[in-house]
């Protein structure tokens, strides 16, 4: 599907808004229509280089959606729910099992990779340009966009 969402293409570039493609969910991930998005401060530092991320990218984590489609395997939220995007974890290391989430041993570098991280695709961007090139997408759930692929476990709220 074709997507709007604000790019930086290095760093000190200003945001710029771009047509991109989106990938269609893989299994499990969904697709958020997102409604309400904000500019954060690590926005702000990977854009000035202070955290120094892989560019071209779309950045952005603070968001609220509707799930429009969910991939292979997810049912823990369906098409209509409301989301709130939040941080992805796995669930098994000692920190998920003792529900601290937001200290997941496992997925820390993998959110800053710019990379899809589950399913068959993991590894992979879910963005390209018109001209194939693909995009980094960082963070934990991109929001400088209309559309974004998450994981299930970002989606809190209705059914989240």
């Amino acid at each position: 599907m074709n997507i709007d969402a604000y790019v930086i293409e290095k760093i000190g570039a200003p945001f710029r808004r771009e047509e991109l493609t989106l990938a269609d969910p893989g299994p499990g991930e969904v697709l958020v229509r997102v409604v309400g998005t904000g500019v954060c401060h690590t926005d702000l530092n990977t854009q000035s280089g202070d955290m120094p991320l892989p560019l071209p990218g779309v950045l952005g984590h603070e968001g609220s959606g509707v799930v429009e489609a969910v991939g292979e395997g997810v049912t823990t939220v369906v098409p209509g729910d409301h989301a709130i995007m939040g941080w992805p974890y796995c669930g098994k290391c000692r920190n998920c099992i003792r529900g601290e989430h937001r200290y997941c041993l496992n997925i820390g570098a993998e959110l800053l990779a710019g990379v899809r991280l589950h399913g068959p695709d993991a590894g992979s961007s879910a963005y390209t340009r018109a001209d194939g090139t693909a995009l980094s997408g960082h963070f934990f759930g991109q929001v400088l966009l209309r559309h974004l692929l998450t994981d299930p476990g970002q989606c809190g709220g209705e059914g989240g």
